[in-house]
């Protein structure tokens, strides 16, 4: 597969290894939620740019509604793996962890977040992990390029998105 970019080699052995790398790094974390986020019609798009800036109103709200005052200081971490599929628009799967709420509290964040953003509620879908198989789903799209490089632009950490100093020692 070739791109305006760069040429992407499709060699299977090196992507699975990298995947494998990026499966294990997950199971590290350990986190305790799965979301995916896919954009209502009027806010897709198949700028990445424009996505993230989504991705971040939406995810500080999530923060600000779990934390409330000063959540930046003691932000809820998560991994968001942007795809964007064959309709070519982004959408999101993100892992959340070190997070002491339960899934029913986090569940109704998540609907408070739809409703104050002014959002349909099935676009954030939220659900507990309780298998690694979730992993494979994120990485579909990843494929690696002769020195095993992937494009690292799509995995989004909440430090980075918000800008915050890296606190975990679980981070890359």
């Amino acid at each position: 597969m070739t791109t305006n970019n760069n040429i992407i080699y499709n060699n299977t052995n090196k992507t699975t290894q990298l995947k494998n790398i990026l499966y294990s790094w997950l199971y590290n974390i350990n986190p305790q939620f799965f979301l995916s986020i896919q954009l209502p019609k009027h806010l897709r798009s198949t700028d990445l740019t424009k996505s993230n800036q989504n991705l971040k109103k939406i995810m500080l709200k999530f923060e600000q509604l779990s934390l409330k005052r000063h959540w930046n200081k003691k932000h809820i971490p998560f991994i968001a793996f942007s795809e964007h599929g064959k309709s070519k628009t982004w959408h999101y799967h993100i892992y959340i962890y070190n997070c002491s709420f339960d899934f029913l509290k986090i569940q109704s964040i998540i609907n408070d977040v739809a409703t104050v953003l002014n959002l349909p509620h099935e676009v954030l879908h939220i659900e507990p992990i309780l298998t690694t198989g979730v992993y494979p789903y994120t990485s579909k799209e990843f494929k690696s390029n002769n020195n095993y490089h992937i494009d690292s632009d799509r995995i989004i950490t909440s430090e980075f998105l918000f800008n915050l100093p890296h606190k975990s020692p679980k981070h890359p």
